[in-house]
């Protein structure tokens, strides 16, 4: 969504240069070209502006230039991206339509052991592998799903609203409410990639960082809903969470209110 916001605005901006560019080399729209970062003139070499020329010329020489908002001062642009392949929902609720065509898909695996005395969560291992289309910058990429990967864990293991018998709100602070840290995440998260580009997006891209926060839950309901299971626990909801952990199997000593030890 991003890059085909990024593209619909960089189109104005190119179309409004080239009419500046047009009346500073006193030629026709159609007959520039972008070459080598200038605007020149087709089959031309010699008749050219830098962009940083036409840029200036557009801030700082509105009135050397036609009437008109066509030519009004300076070089910004903003565009809604709404995607093509978007539709509604069908009116008996059959389905909700597509609502978010640029989902990237993503594999998460990992390895965790479970402390029987306490119910602490340890994590081995982390794979994740994700297709997010065409990718523009594989390092930055990796941070992002790193960073969504931390917020699934987060998810997973540590965060919850506590409330007490009478409804008030126990972890209303960072003090209180848990998210993760570095102390909470693996040593490393192994990060793959898949490219399989879009044919429903802007070059192809496809969404990176929510993948690691939507991908991490799951591995880890199954990993611990399985190791629990085998110390005859029942694992009631989504969240993974030690002081739960406590309750179902009867553990005493097991509740983290107002308290970030691990």
């Amino acid at each position: 969504m991003i890059a085909g916001a990024i593209v619909g605005a960089s189109t104005k901006i190119k179309a409004k240069m080239l009419k500046i560019a047009s009346h500073m080399l006193e030629s026709g729209v159609g007959d520039l070209e972008f070459r080598d970062g200038k605007i020149g003139v087709k089959g031309v070499p010699a008749m050219k502006k830098s962009i940083g020329d036409v840029s200036l010329y557009a801030h700082y020489f509105r009135l050397n230039l036609p009437e008109g908002d066509d030519y009004a001062s300076g070089l910004d642009a903003n565009y809604v991206y709404d995607h093509p392949l978007t539709t509604m929902p069908a009116k008996d609720r059959s389905h909700l339509g597509i609502f978010y065509p640029i989902m990237g898909h993503m594999c998460h695996m990992a390895l965790v052991e479970v402390d029987p005395q306490t119910g602490k969560v340890k994590i081995l291992d982390y794979v994740a592998v994700h297709d997010a289309g065409t990718m523009v910058n594989p390092m930055t990429l990796a941070g992002h799903i790193r960073g969504g990967t931390a917020q699934g864990i987060g998810t997973a293991l540590y965060e919850k609203f506590h409330y007490d018998a009478a409804g008030q709100l126990q972890t209303a602070t960072f003090a209180d409410y848990l998210i993760p840290t570095l102390h909470e995440m693996p040593a490393e998260i192994r990060v793959g990639h898949v490219e399989t580009p879009s044919p429903f997006t802007e070059y192809g891209i496809k969404g990176g960082g929510e993948g690691g926060r939507m991908g991490a839950p799951a591995p880890y309901r199954e990993q611990t809903r399985t190791l629990w299971d085998r110390l005859a626990c029942a694992v009631m909801n989504c969240r993974s969470h030690r002081d739960a952990y406590g309750s179902w199997c009867g553990r005493p000593g097991s509740s983290r209110q107002g308290s970030r030890r691990r």
